[in-house]
């Protein structure tokens, strides 16, 4: 086993429980292997912990044990996985909901990797060779511990040079799309149908919210629709909704899920635009709602158009604003892995602030309990939802 070490003063983050491993923490790289097994210590020899490498866009490697004598095989896998199986329990046993995160990579002990529960179907995500080099040892102990009644896997990493995602069925006959429970909702789920599975699981508690609709508000624009999960959530909370993407398959993604939850969506609107082009539409109609969503990707082009959240982000709060109610709500949600809590709430208050646009924070949210990640490891909180009320 090769071992690894680390550059005087980044030991400390490592002692204190960091387990992600930053190419530049390290004193040499050149010689490493994806996948490969590794011991890291500080500069004077001292082990930090046993890890392996891991060559992906998050991080070079994952510390896995900080025991020495740790061995990768089936029984450390079973292990992590049982594990993580039993801290789900408490949803295993809800009887409204049977979708949610069953491993979430480092957080449960194996970085690189997040399984998905959709009604005992898996989809397996590797974000690594390195990871994927075991990839036996997961399936197989999945398999045996849970049954599943159908296992998808899904690649996500380069292959020369280029990042390619492809979903691969492993078992299981099942014909998708199938339908899922979220807190009493229904919504179509398809493991088969490229990077996406229709639903976020990590929104769950974002939806949950919607459906309670403590506001008593009366009308609902959806930004970045997709599936429609969170029109479908402000429904049952009682609201009209107006569902907005860019995407042709929205219309028809959206209605299904409407048909799904046994409601009209003939009451409900659903526009193919871009959304930039629809706030404009909105605001020279008159159209105003109480309650805004945004939750755009990270990156996205249209036509010679370009979308960056973390550049372009404020420009979509002030567009949203002009179509807001008085004293309506905006549900600010943000995705982006480089960026901290602390970081979007600034630059929620700095947009704001400097339109002369008085509001209140009323709260935040991140990732659900099903989604644990490990201490240091800030792009695992990638997930930021904050809630304002426009004064």
């Amino acid at each position: 086993m090769n071992t690894v070490q680390l550059k005087r003063g980044n030991e400390r983050a490592y002692a204190h429980g960091q387990l992600n491993i930053e190419r530049d923490d390290l004193s040499d790289d050149t010689f490493l292997k994806d996948g490969e097994i590794v011991k890291v210590t500080d500069p004077f020899g001292k082990l930090i912990g046993i890890a392996m490498i891991s060559f992906e866009q998050k991080t070079i490697g994952w510390i896995l044990s900080g025991d020495e004598n740790t061995v990768i095989d089936r029984e450390f896998v079973s292990g992590k996985i049982a594990a993580a199986i039993e801290n789900r329990t408490p949803l295993f046993n809800e009887a409204e909901t049977n979708a949610f995160r069953l491993f979430n990579e480092i957080g449960d002990g194996l970085g690189g990797l997040t399984v998905d529960y959709y009604d005992n179907h898996l989809l397996i995500t590797f974000y690594s060779r390195g990871i994927y080099k075991i990839r036996d040892l997961i399936i197989k102990e999945l398999m045996a511990q849970l049954k599943p009644d159908s296992v998808t896997e899904q690649t996500r990493f380069s292959v020369d040079g280029r990042m390619k995602i492809e979903n691969r069925r492993v078992s299981g006959n099942v014909e998708f799309p199938i339908t899922v429970l979220e807190s009493g909702q229904r919504f179509s789920v398809h493991l088969d149908d490229g990077p996406m599975t229709r639903l976020f699981l990590d929104q769950r508690e974002t939806r949950k919210a919607l459906m309670k609709n403590k506001k008593d508000a009366h009308t609902f624009l959806n930004l970045f629709a997709y599936s429609g999960t969170f029109s479908i959530s402000a429904a049952i909370g009682g609201m009209a909704t107006t569902s907005v993407d860019l995407a042709n398959r929205t219309k028809e993604l959206v209605a299904d899920n409407f048909n799904n939850n046994n409601l009209s969506a003939e009451a409900h609107k659903i526009y193919i635009m871009e959304t930039f082009e629809f706030l404009k539409y909105a605001e020279r109609n008159n159209h105003r709602y109480d309650t805004i969503l945004i939750d755009p990707p990270t990156f996205s082009r249209y036509k010679k158009k370009v979308f960056k959240v973390d550049r372009d982000y404020p420009k979509l709060i002030l567009e949203a604003v002009k179509v807001l109610n008085r004293g309506g709500t905006l549900i600010l949600s943000q995705n982006l892995e480089t960026a901290t809590l602390n970081q979007f709430k600034k630059q929620i208050d700095n947009t704001l602030d400097r339109a002369g646009i008085p509001y209140t924070l009323e709260d935040i949210k991140g990732l659900p309990k099903d989604f644990p990640t490990a201490k240091g490891y800030k792009k695992g909180k990638y997930l930021k939802v904050a809630t304002v009320t426009v004064d």
